[in-house]
């Protein structure tokens, strides 16, 4: 036996969609041209506000 197809299929439409929202914001999909420290406080801003907007 194994994880069904459904529940498979299900969890890759959710994480698709998240990144899809991160995307939006534009961060993940180009260069970001300031320090790792500000970068990495930046994408945790962003990812809390896409776990608030999709009430996670």
């Amino acid at each position: 036996m194994g994880i069904p197809a459904s529940f498979i299929f299900q969890n890759r439409i959710f994480v698709e969609h998240l990144i899809r929202l991160i995307k939006i914001f534009r961060i993940a999909s180009e260069r970001f041209r300031l320090r790792s420290q500000i970068y990495e406080q930046i994408i945790l801003t962003v990812c809390a506000l896409v776990r608030l907007r999709i009430g996670s």
